[in-house]
């Protein structure tokens, strides 16, 4: 192995025909630049230049090596950009809800401190994004309390709390269960569309309710995105479940009516990541730096 230094000190040799300008170029002394190619020189036993006390001209060696210089280290800058890019990264998997719900505003409210920095946010099922997090193809998991709590590796994980709200249940302004009593049983063997709705989540439940929906097969309708849902409640009889945030959110001229889920469900996100081992316990880099702003901006949306 070499240092990639050792390469650039090589280059200026090369290039200048003088250790003492190309010491004076690398902000090194001449002993430790002449130090370092020497050093160069014995790993990989050749000699790359022939040296008098009045000049320094290249080997064959030392000839055949600096055609390859340019583009070797074209290519190690190019790996250090994207380096930097990728520390000012974080990739973040959650679901269709969360993703509609929380994830923009925490977005917008980073823009002008993180100016510099790109979040990505993918949607997978859960135990994808787990993977993924184990794996460390991805930085966080916003994921429902109910459905982390089925999943496994859970010692392995740091958990912050983001979110814990009512449900609220939307139909289109004029629909017969806003003439019944509203409840569970009422409301229930309707035919609903449902952002989500994975099967651990489903394991989390209360037996009764988790009984009572299984029975009337909830959801009708499960797709990944909260938009396509409230798309139907608008142009039919379907209902839907949405966090009571984003039914304060809906437009009077939507033609849409909302009320309080009955049941003991509640829009309950946490966000998720490994924890940090002892000894990186004072990491400040910039990617960590990025991740912890982001849970916070979480927190205030």
């Amino acid at each position: 192995m070499f240092d990639i230094r050792q390469i650039q000190y090589f280059e200026a040799v090369y290039r200048l025909r003088s250790f003492s300008q190309a010491a004076d170029e690398m902000h090194l002394t001449h002993a430790a630049l002449t130090k370092s190619i020497k050093t160069l020189e014995h790993k990989w036993d050749v000699q790359l230049f022939h040296r008098t006390t009045r000049r320094v001209s290249p080997t064959a060696a030392g000839h055949r090596l600096y055609e390859k210089v340019p583009l070797f280290l074209a290519e190690a800058e190019a790996l250090r950009q994207t380096a930097m890019r990728e520390q000012r990264h974080i990739r973040l998997m959650c679901g269709p809800v969360v993703l509609d719900t929380l994830v923009h505003p925490a977005l917008l409210a980073l823009r002008k401190q993180y100016a510099d920095s790109r979040i990505s946010a993918e949607t997978k099922p859960p135990l994808e994004a787990l993977e993924d997090i184990i794996e460390r193809r991805a930085d966080l998991m916003l994921i429902h309390a109910n459905t982390l709590k089925a999943l496994p590796y859970g010692d392995r994980l740091e958990v912050t709390p983001i979110i814990d709200e009512p449900y609220a249940v939307i139909c289109r302004r004029g629909h017969e269960v806003l003439a019944g009593p509203r409840s569970l049983a009422d409301i229930i063997p309707h035919d609903w569309a449902i952002a989500g709705f994975d099967m651990f989540f489903a394991q989390t439940l209360p037996d009764n309710l988790e009984a009572d929906l299984a029975a009337h097969d909830f959801p009708k309708y499960r797709l990944l995105s909260q938009t396509a849902c409230l798309d139907m409640v608008r142009q039919s009889d379907v209902l839907t479940l949405v966090p009571q945030r984003s039914a304060a959110q809906l437009d009077a001229q939507d033609a849409l009516e909302s009320f309080a889920f009955p049941g003991p469900l509640r829009f309950s996100v946490c966000a998720a990541r490994l924890k940090t081992s002892p000894n990186k316990s004072g990491d400040t880099s910039q990617a960590s730096a990025l991740l912890d702003a982001f849970i916070s901006a979480l927190h205030q949306g």
